[in-house]
């Protein structure tokens, strides 16, 4: 969250979180901001911009980001059997 309000926030623009688990008892975690980019993915993810990215790889979570019409979803998945 803290990535996501510092870096894909616009100008008035709110950030959306959406929980979900799928039927596989996977939870899937969105992060939705109006920025269609994130140049420095890899560089979130291996933990030399701030370690909420790659906090969450440690416990076995797989990550990706799409761009939208209305800006991006960033999107963990945890595994059932990965939680701690």
């Amino acid at each position: 969250m803290r990535n996501a309000s510092e870096f894909g926030r616009c100008a008035g623009a709110e950030i959306e979180v959406r929980l979900a688990r799928t039927e596989s008892d996977d939870l899937l975690i969105d992060v939705i901001d109006r920025r269609t980019d994130f140049p420095s993915f890899d560089q979130a993810v291996a933990g030399h911009l701030g370690q909420g990215l790659w906090r969450i790889t440690q416990y076995g979570a797989t990550l990706s980001w799409h761009p939208d019409s209305d800006g991006k979803t960033v999107r963990a998945v945890l595994g059932a059997t990965q939680a701690p």
